[in-house]
Protein backbone atom coordinates (compact mmCIF):
# COMPACT_ATOMS: atom_id res chain seq x y z
CA UNK A 1 0.00 0.00 0.00
CA UNK A 2 0.95 3.65 -0.46
CA UNK A 3 -0.78 6.89 0.62
CA UNK A 4 -3.46 4.80 2.28
CA UNK A 5 -4.45 3.20 -1.04
CA UNK A 6 -4.39 -0.59 -1.55
CA UNK A 7 -1.71 -2.09 -3.77
CA UNK A 8 -3.70 -3.85 -6.47
CA UNK A 9 -0.68 -5.11 -8.45
CA UNK A 10 -0.86 -8.65 -7.04
CA UNK A 11 -4.58 -8.75 -7.82
CA UNK A 12 -3.96 -7.63 -11.40
CA UNK A 13 -1.14 -10.14 -11.79
CA UNK A 14 -3.34 -12.99 -10.56
CA UNK A 15 -6.25 -12.09 -12.83
CA UNK A 16 -4.15 -11.59 -15.97
CA UNK A 17 -2.25 -14.82 -15.34
CA UNK A 18 -5.41 -16.85 -15.06
CA UNK A 19 -6.99 -15.26 -18.13
CA UNK A 20 -3.86 -15.91 -20.16
CA UNK A 21 -3.72 -19.58 -19.16
CA UNK A 22 -7.37 -20.55 -18.79
CA UNK A 23 -9.61 -17.84 -20.23
CA UNK A 24 -12.15 -15.28 -19.05
CA UNK A 25 -13.97 -17.38 -16.44
CA UNK A 26 -10.68 -18.42 -14.85
CA UNK A 27 -9.74 -14.75 -14.66
CA UNK A 28 -13.00 -13.90 -12.93
CA UNK A 29 -12.52 -16.78 -10.47
CA UNK A 30 -8.94 -15.68 -9.84
CA UNK A 31 -10.01 -12.12 -9.19
CA UNK A 32 -12.67 -13.28 -6.75
CA UNK A 33 -10.24 -15.54 -4.89
CA UNK A 34 -7.64 -12.81 -4.84
CA UNK A 35 -10.11 -10.30 -3.40
CA UNK A 36 -10.98 -12.73 -0.63
CA UNK A 37 -7.30 -13.24 0.04
CA UNK A 38 -6.69 -9.51 0.09
CA UNK A 39 -9.66 -8.90 2.38
CA UNK A 40 -8.20 -11.35 4.87
CA UNK A 41 -4.83 -9.61 4.93
CA UNK A 42 -2.92 -12.05 2.72
CA UNK A 43 -1.41 -9.65 0.15
CA UNK A 44 1.55 -11.94 -0.46
CA UNK A 45 -0.74 -14.74 -1.54
CA UNK A 46 -2.92 -12.83 -3.99
CA UNK A 47 -0.62 -13.53 -6.92
CA UNK A 48 -1.08 -17.26 -6.38
CA UNK A 49 -4.87 -17.19 -6.40
CA UNK A 50 -5.03 -17.51 -10.17
CA UNK A 51 -5.34 -21.28 -10.04
CA UNK A 52 -6.81 -21.45 -6.55
CA UNK A 53 -3.33 -22.08 -5.11
CA UNK A 54 -1.64 -20.20 -2.27
CA UNK A 55 1.86 -20.40 -0.87
CA UNK A 56 0.37 -20.23 2.62
CA UNK A 57 -3.34 -20.38 3.27
CA UNK A 58 -4.50 -19.13 6.64
CA UNK A 59 -8.03 -20.20 7.56
CA UNK A 60 -9.83 -18.71 10.53
CA UNK A 61 -12.59 -21.31 10.62
CA UNK A 62 -13.47 -24.58 8.89
CA UNK A 63 -12.53 -26.08 5.53
CA UNK A 64 -15.47 -27.86 3.91
CA UNK A 65 -15.09 -30.51 1.21
CA UNK A 66 -18.17 -30.99 -0.90
CA UNK A 67 -19.17 -34.61 -0.32
CA UNK A 68 -18.35 -36.89 -3.27
CA UNK A 69 -20.79 -39.45 -4.58
CA UNK A 70 -21.29 -42.71 -2.74
CA UNK A 71 -18.16 -44.89 -2.58
CA UNK A 72 -16.05 -42.06 -3.99
CA UNK A 73 -13.77 -39.71 -2.11
CA UNK A 74 -11.85 -36.44 -2.18
CA UNK A 75 -8.06 -36.26 -2.07
CA UNK A 76 -5.64 -34.18 -0.07
CA UNK A 77 -2.28 -34.93 -1.62
CA UNK A 78 1.10 -33.75 -2.78
CA UNK A 79 2.00 -33.40 -6.44
CA UNK A 80 4.97 -35.82 -6.19
CA UNK A 81 6.20 -38.51 -3.81
CA UNK A 82 9.54 -36.79 -3.10
CA UNK A 83 8.43 -35.01 0.04
CA UNK A 84 5.92 -35.30 2.83
CA UNK A 85 2.70 -33.88 4.16
CA UNK A 86 2.20 -32.78 7.75
CA UNK A 87 -0.74 -31.74 9.90
CA UNK A 88 -0.07 -30.30 13.33
CA UNK A 89 -1.70 -27.98 15.85
CA UNK A 90 1.15 -25.78 16.98
CA UNK A 91 3.00 -22.74 15.68
CA UNK A 92 5.94 -24.91 14.63
CA UNK A 93 6.82 -28.59 14.50
CA UNK A 94 9.85 -29.38 16.65
CA UNK A 95 11.49 -32.37 18.34
CA UNK A 96 9.78 -31.29 21.56
CA UNK A 97 6.36 -30.66 20.00
CA UNK A 98 3.81 -28.20 21.35
CA UNK A 99 0.98 -30.18 19.78
CA UNK A 100 0.04 -33.40 18.05
CA UNK A 101 0.94 -34.14 14.42
CA UNK A 102 0.30 -36.55 11.58
CA UNK A 103 3.02 -36.93 8.96
CA UNK A 104 3.03 -38.81 5.65
CA UNK A 105 6.15 -39.33 3.54
CA UNK A 106 6.40 -40.36 -0.10
CA UNK A 107 8.42 -43.28 -1.45
CA UNK A 108 10.83 -40.84 -3.08
CA UNK A 109 11.74 -39.14 0.20
CA UNK A 110 14.42 -40.10 2.72
CA UNK A 111 11.58 -41.56 4.86
CA UNK A 112 10.11 -43.75 2.10
CA UNK A 113 6.46 -44.61 2.56
CA UNK A 114 6.49 -43.84 6.27
CA UNK A 115 3.55 -42.45 8.28
CA UNK A 116 3.84 -40.95 11.76
CA UNK A 117 1.27 -40.13 14.41
CA UNK A 118 2.93 -37.86 16.97
CA UNK A 119 1.62 -36.67 20.31
CA UNK A 120 2.57 -33.39 21.89
CA UNK A 121 5.33 -33.36 24.51
CA UNK A 122 3.24 -33.60 27.66
CA UNK A 123 2.92 -36.13 30.47
CA UNK A 124 -0.77 -36.49 29.66
CA UNK A 125 -0.19 -36.84 25.92
CA UNK A 126 -1.43 -39.97 24.16
CA UNK A 127 -2.35 -41.45 20.79
CA UNK A 128 -5.92 -42.68 21.10
CA UNK A 129 -8.08 -44.70 18.69
CA UNK A 130 -11.84 -44.70 19.18
CA UNK A 131 -14.67 -46.53 17.42
CA UNK A 132 -18.43 -46.93 17.72
CA UNK A 133 -20.75 -49.75 16.62
CA UNK A 134 -23.93 -49.02 14.70
CA UNK A 135 -26.12 -46.89 16.91
CA UNK A 136 -23.48 -46.85 19.65
CA UNK A 137 -21.45 -44.08 21.22
CA UNK A 138 -17.82 -43.36 20.45
CA UNK A 139 -15.59 -45.35 22.81
CA UNK A 140 -11.86 -45.51 23.39
CA UNK A 141 -10.39 -48.81 22.16
CA UNK A 142 -6.64 -48.28 22.05
CA UNK A 143 -4.31 -45.86 23.82
CA UNK A 144 -0.55 -45.31 23.79
CA UNK A 145 0.45 -42.89 26.52
CA UNK A 146 3.38 -40.47 26.67
CA UNK A 147 5.81 -43.16 27.90
CA UNK A 148 4.74 -45.80 25.39
CA UNK A 149 2.52 -47.92 27.64
CA UNK A 150 -0.37 -49.34 25.63
CA UNK A 151 -3.93 -50.18 26.67
CA UNK A 152 -6.35 -52.12 24.47
CA UNK A 153 -9.96 -52.57 25.58
CA UNK A 154 -10.91 -55.26 23.05
CA UNK A 155 -9.50 -58.62 21.99
CA UNK A 156 -6.26 -58.97 20.04
CA UNK A 157 -5.75 -61.68 17.41
CA UNK A 158 -2.19 -62.14 16.13
CA UNK A 159 -1.25 -64.51 13.34
CA UNK A 160 2.46 -63.94 13.85
CA UNK A 161 4.59 -64.61 16.91
CA UNK A 162 4.04 -62.91 20.27
CA UNK A 163 7.37 -62.12 21.88
CA UNK A 164 9.37 -59.72 23.98
CA UNK A 165 12.70 -58.23 22.93
CA UNK A 166 15.43 -56.64 25.05
CA UNK A 167 19.04 -55.66 24.58
CA UNK A 168 20.98 -58.88 25.10
CA UNK A 169 22.14 -58.90 28.74
CA UNK A 170 25.51 -60.45 27.80
CA UNK A 171 26.16 -58.36 24.67
CA UNK A 172 23.81 -55.34 24.67
CA UNK A 173 25.84 -53.40 22.07
CA UNK A 174 25.61 -56.07 19.38
CA UNK A 175 22.64 -58.35 20.05
CA UNK A 176 18.97 -58.49 20.98
CA UNK A 177 17.37 -61.24 23.07
CA UNK A 178 13.92 -62.51 22.10
CA UNK A 179 11.59 -64.75 24.11
CA UNK A 180 8.30 -66.15 22.88
CA UNK A 181 5.13 -66.56 24.95
CA UNK A 182 3.42 -69.71 26.20
CA UNK A 183 0.21 -70.39 24.29
CA UNK A 184 -2.64 -72.84 24.68
CA UNK A 185 -6.26 -73.59 23.79
CA UNK A 186 -7.57 -72.07 27.03
CA UNK A 187 -7.22 -68.72 28.81
CA UNK A 188 -4.73 -69.74 31.49
CA UNK A 189 -3.63 -67.76 34.52
CA UNK A 190 -0.47 -69.13 36.16
CA UNK A 191 0.70 -68.76 39.78
CA UNK A 192 3.96 -70.22 41.11
CA UNK A 193 6.09 -70.27 44.24
CA UNK A 194 8.28 -72.23 46.66
CA UNK A 195 7.45 -73.38 50.17
CA UNK A 196 8.99 -75.57 52.91
CA UNK A 197 6.84 -78.01 54.85
CA UNK A 198 6.91 -77.82 58.64
CA UNK A 199 7.84 -80.48 61.21
CA UNK A 200 4.60 -82.30 60.42
CA UNK A 201 5.25 -82.22 56.68
CA UNK A 202 2.59 -79.59 55.97
CA UNK A 203 2.62 -76.17 54.34
CA UNK A 204 -0.19 -73.74 53.59
CA UNK A 205 0.08 -71.77 50.34
CA UNK A 206 -1.84 -68.49 50.28
CA UNK A 207 -2.84 -67.18 46.87
CA UNK A 208 -3.85 -63.58 46.00
CA UNK A 209 -7.16 -62.58 47.57
CA UNK A 210 -8.72 -62.19 44.11
CA UNK A 211 -7.68 -65.67 42.91
CA UNK A 212 -11.04 -67.44 43.14
CA UNK A 213 -12.86 -64.36 41.82
CA UNK A 214 -11.12 -64.62 38.43
CA UNK A 215 -10.23 -68.32 38.08
CA UNK A 216 -11.92 -71.72 37.74
CA UNK A 217 -10.91 -75.33 37.00
CA UNK A 218 -7.68 -75.30 39.03
CA UNK A 219 -4.70 -77.49 38.08
CA UNK A 220 -1.72 -78.21 40.36
CA UNK A 221 1.89 -79.26 39.95
CA UNK A 222 4.37 -80.00 42.76
CA UNK A 223 8.11 -80.63 42.51
CA UNK A 224 10.22 -81.75 45.48
CA UNK A 225 13.64 -80.10 45.77
CA UNK A 226 16.90 -81.46 47.27
CA UNK A 227 15.70 -84.83 48.58
CA UNK A 228 13.65 -87.86 47.69
CA UNK A 229 10.18 -87.35 49.12
CA UNK A 230 6.55 -87.56 48.17
CA UNK A 231 4.32 -84.50 48.00
CA UNK A 232 0.59 -84.15 47.51
CA UNK A 233 -2.04 -81.44 47.54
CA UNK A 234 -3.67 -82.36 50.82
CA UNK A 235 -6.42 -79.72 50.69
CA UNK A 236 -7.50 -78.18 47.35
CA UNK A 237 -8.01 -74.45 47.00
CA UNK A 238 -10.56 -72.96 49.38
CA UNK A 239 -10.72 -69.34 50.44
CA UNK A 240 -7.72 -68.60 48.17
CA UNK A 241 -5.35 -71.08 49.79
CA UNK A 242 -4.38 -74.76 49.60
CA UNK A 243 -2.32 -77.20 51.69
CA UNK A 244 0.69 -79.24 50.63
CA UNK A 245 1.73 -82.37 52.52
CA UNK A 246 5.04 -84.30 52.27
CA UNK A 247 5.93 -87.71 53.73
CA UNK A 248 8.96 -86.11 55.42
CA UNK A 249 9.27 -82.90 57.45
CA UNK A 250 11.12 -79.80 56.26
CA UNK A 251 10.89 -80.52 52.54
CA UNK A 252 11.29 -77.74 49.98
CA UNK A 253 8.49 -77.87 47.41
CA UNK A 254 8.13 -75.83 44.21
CA UNK A 255 4.46 -75.43 43.34
CA UNK A 256 2.48 -74.24 40.36
CA UNK A 257 -1.25 -73.57 40.04
CA UNK A 258 -3.08 -72.92 36.79
CA UNK A 259 -6.59 -71.51 36.56
CA UNK A 260 -8.90 -70.77 33.66
CA UNK A 261 -9.80 -67.10 33.45
CA UNK A 262 -13.30 -66.57 34.84
CA UNK A 263 -13.83 -62.84 35.37
CA UNK A 264 -16.97 -61.08 34.13
CA UNK A 265 -15.52 -60.21 30.71
CA UNK A 266 -14.28 -63.78 30.16
CA UNK A 267 -17.69 -65.20 31.05
CA UNK A 268 -19.50 -62.81 28.73
CA UNK A 269 -17.01 -63.38 25.90
CA UNK A 270 -16.14 -67.10 26.05
CA UNK A 271 -12.99 -68.15 24.25
CA UNK A 272 -13.45 -70.38 21.19
CA UNK A 273 -10.46 -72.18 19.71
CA UNK A 274 -11.83 -73.31 16.33
CA UNK A 275 -13.85 -70.76 14.39
CA UNK A 276 -15.21 -71.12 10.83
CA UNK A 277 -14.35 -68.69 8.08
CA UNK A 278 -17.32 -66.89 6.55
CA UNK A 279 -18.16 -64.67 3.61
CA UNK A 280 -15.12 -63.21 1.88
CA UNK A 281 -12.81 -65.03 4.31
CA UNK A 282 -13.61 -68.42 2.76
CA UNK A 283 -10.67 -69.47 0.59
CA UNK A 284 -8.40 -66.78 2.00
CA UNK A 285 -5.18 -67.16 4.00
CA UNK A 286 -3.66 -64.96 6.68
CA UNK A 287 -0.26 -65.45 5.01
CA UNK A 288 -0.88 -66.75 1.48
CA UNK A 289 2.81 -66.51 0.62
CA UNK A 290 3.51 -69.33 3.10
CA UNK A 291 1.25 -71.55 0.99
CA UNK A 292 2.79 -70.37 -2.30
CA UNK A 293 -0.47 -68.59 -3.10
CA UNK A 294 -0.84 -65.13 -4.71
CA UNK A 295 -1.42 -62.09 -2.50
CA UNK A 296 -4.98 -61.85 -3.81
CA UNK A 297 -5.76 -64.74 -1.47
CA UNK A 298 -4.85 -62.59 1.53
CA UNK A 299 -7.56 -62.25 4.16
CA UNK A 300 -6.81 -58.52 4.39
CA UNK A 301 -7.40 -58.01 0.67
CA UNK A 302 -10.55 -60.10 0.77
CA UNK A 303 -12.07 -58.12 3.64
CA UNK A 304 -11.20 -54.66 2.32
CA UNK A 305 -14.01 -52.96 0.34
CA UNK A 306 -11.43 -52.44 -2.38
CA UNK A 307 -7.92 -53.73 -2.72
CA UNK A 308 -5.24 -51.73 -0.92
CA UNK A 309 -2.54 -52.80 -3.34
CA UNK A 310 -1.02 -50.53 -5.97
CA UNK A 311 -1.11 -53.13 -8.71
CA UNK A 312 -3.03 -51.93 -11.80
CA UNK A 313 -6.48 -53.40 -12.08
CA UNK A 314 -10.10 -52.80 -11.09
CA UNK A 315 -9.12 -52.53 -7.43
CA UNK A 316 -5.97 -50.52 -7.94
CA UNK A 317 -4.80 -47.12 -6.76
CA UNK A 318 -5.43 -44.08 -9.00
CA UNK A 319 -3.65 -44.37 -12.32
CA UNK A 320 -1.82 -41.54 -14.12
CA UNK A 321 -4.36 -41.72 -16.98
CA UNK A 322 -7.17 -40.79 -14.59
CA UNK A 323 -8.34 -44.31 -13.76
CA UNK A 324 -10.86 -45.07 -11.06
CA UNK A 325 -10.09 -43.76 -7.59
CA UNK A 326 -9.42 -46.41 -4.93
CA UNK A 327 -8.20 -46.24 -1.35
CA UNK A 328 -4.47 -46.71 -1.15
Amino acid sequence: MSSGQPDLAPLQHATKGAMRRRGLMAGVAAATAALFAYANGRNTEVAYAADGTFDNLNVNNNILFISPSKNEFSDIRTSTNFGGMRYYNAATLTEIPDGAAIQFWGNGSDLPGQAYIDSGAHNSAAVIFRTAPTGGTITERFRINATGSTTVTGDIAISGMKQFVIDHPLDPDNKYLYHSVVEGPEQFNVYTGNVKTDGNGQAVVTLPNYFEAINRDFRYQLTVLGTFAQAIVATPIQNNQFTIRTDKPGVDVSWQVWGIRNDVYARNHPFTTERPKSGAEVGSRLHPEDYDLPHERSRGNRLSPTSITNAPGPNSAPQPNGGSQRPR
